[in-house]
């Protein structure tokens, strides 16, 4: 075992550079010792231990203006703009009418408003609906000499200034200025490394760190000194590339749904409101059509529409049930709403795109499932997204029941961790019977329901020319992926958090 007071070559010429400039960063040391990063850090970590380096995390703080802020340095923030437009004019000012006069962009002049309220440079007065301003005097600002330091970059030499430095916070959640921060470690010596050096290193000869296969067959290994090793030393953590966690939850109900014999499907994003609506015998005038809950797309204004036979057969089932025995919606059915696109509402509609091709292209018995993103327009909130995925399936035979139903829903559930499964009824307008797909959560020691089920109406099918019975389940992924990473807020599925991300439990 070497001796304590002993370094290696490589230690020795740090300790020279780290003792000629007095405190060195890592970087500085590698440039200087051509050695790369990872062998300075490791050879400083020895030092440390050794009592004669100490190594110490310093920050560095840069504070740049982003291109908004560029731009407000050249033109004046956006309040100045607007206080020397309102100069111009006579007080009161009605503000309507200046908004539509100015030659000043709209949204500039909302968020300097606010600004000059804020900065008590107007005064603000209604009359009835009709709101007017009045010019107070301008105080100085310092926001602008905030700017101004950061431009000519001595912003630092000012941060100890209690109103530059709330100046600054404020300039960075307006997004004028970016504050970024720089983690390094320094390197300098400890008493016990100076008295080291004014004795005279002790320069060890190189010990081996590797106890191979032609040491221990020559017997070298006998007299060869190997480098001490601390197995209770703690290294630092490595990180591996993964894939995101919810792909991971995705690929694994892939392959739950293969293993049971269905064929993954996919169909467009964009999609007509006849697959969307129409062909699920949604009504034309039912609220979840409208702009309310439904991304309208402007460009292009129609959607090419399946063979002339399939869309005659919808609309004969719309206005009168046609063959189904049902009595239809009783209204008359137009080709003009059935040609607008969406953002699809959820992938029941790639389901039916498959059966209409029944019989051309395959044939009963069929199992299909798809995962794929969908959109509603909805509030974003703790358990809301506009954007989410949604995982559903469909089996297409003549002998198969409820209890079929049941029996592949409890066979995946069970598969994805989930044991105890049950059905109760419910109402879905495109099956019948319909049911409620409820699993029981240990976490939470009671039921959650995860989507719906049952058999498509005949007025779904038989358009197609699909007689046989069509068992159909779906449900929101994202409620699936909270449970599997035990995640609380819906928005933290597609979390771009790096920590949580490492962190997460890889799912095999």
């Amino acid at each position: 075992m070497p001796s304590s007071q002993t370094v290696t070559i490589d230690q020795a010429k740090l300790l020279k550079v780290i003792h000629e400039r007095g405190e060195v960063s890592q970087e500085a040391l590698a440039k200087a010792t051509k050695f790369d990063l990872v062998k300075v850090a490791r050879e400083i970590l020895e030092l440390t231990a050794k009592g004669f380096v100490d190594s110490i995390e310093r920050t560095e703080q840069r504070i740049l203006l982003t291109d908004e802020g560029r731009r407000y340095l050249k033109d004046g923030l956006p309040e100045h703009q607007l206080y020397a437009a309102l100069q111009r004019e006579k007080d009161p000012i009605l503000l309507e009418a200046f908004k539509k006069k100015a030659k000043i962009d709209e949204q500039l002049v909302n968020i300097a408003i606010g600004w000059l309220k804020r900065k008590n440079w107007v005064a603000f007065s209604k009359e009835g609906k009709k709101t007017f301003l009045r010019l107070l005097p301008r105080t100085e600002d310092i926001d602008s000499t905030t700017l101004s330091l950061i431009a000519d970059g001595t912003i630092a030499d000012h941060l100890r200034d209690q109103a530059i430095a709330v100046s600054l916070q404020n300039l960075k959640k307006r997004k004028i200025v970016e504050i970024l921060e720089r983690h390094y470690r320094v390197a300098r010596l400890t008493p016990q490394g100076k008295a080291l050096l004014e004795k005279g290193l002790k320069v060890q000869r190189k010990l081996e760190t590797t106890l191979t296969p032609s040491l221990i067959i020559s017997g070298k290994w006998r007299k060869t000194k190997f480098k001490p090793y601390d197995p209770t030393e703690q290294v630092p953590p490595v990180y591996y590339g993964r894939r995101h966690p919810v792909i991971e939850v995705i690929n694994e109900i892939r392959e739950i749904f293969l293993e049971m014999g269905f064929t993954e499907i996919r169909g467009p994003l964009v999609e007509s409101e006849f697959w969307n609506f129409d062909a699920l015998f949604q009504p034309q005038d039912h609220p979840a059509r409208e702009l309310a809950d439904t991304f309208k797309v402007a460009k292009p204004t129609k959607a090419k529409l399946p063979p002339k036979e399939i869309v005659q057969n919808v609309k004969k089932t719309h206005e009168n049930g046609w063959r189904t025995k049902s009595t239809g919606w009783g209204y008359k059915w137009k080709m003009s709403e059935a040609e607008r696109l969406v953002l699809r509402t959820h992938t029941t509609a790639t389901t039916c795109r498959h059966l209409s091709k029944a019989f051309k292209e395959w044939e009963p018995p069929e199992k299909v499932f798809s995962v794929d993103r969908v959109y509603r327009n909805e509030a974003i909130d703790y358990k809301h997204l506009s954007e989410f995925m949604q995982v559903e399936g469909i089996v297409v035979d003549k002998n198969v029941d409820l209890r079929h139903l049941k029996g592949n829903l409890k066979t995946f559930y069970g598969k994805m961790g989930f044991k105890k499964v049950r059905l109760i009824p419910s109402f879905y307008p495109y099956t019948e019977p319909s049911m409620s797909t409820l699993i029981f959560v240990d976490k939470f020691n009671s039921w959650m329901e995860m989507g719906g089920s049952g058999i498509f109406r005949p007025e779904v099918t038989y358009p197609f020319g699909v007689k046989e019975k069509v068992l159909a389940w779906g449900q929101g992924l994202d409620r699936l992926v909270m449970l599997k990473l035990d995640l609380n807020d819906i928005r933290e599925v597609y979390s771009t958090n790096i920590e949580r991300l490492r962190t997460t439990p890889v799912i095999f």
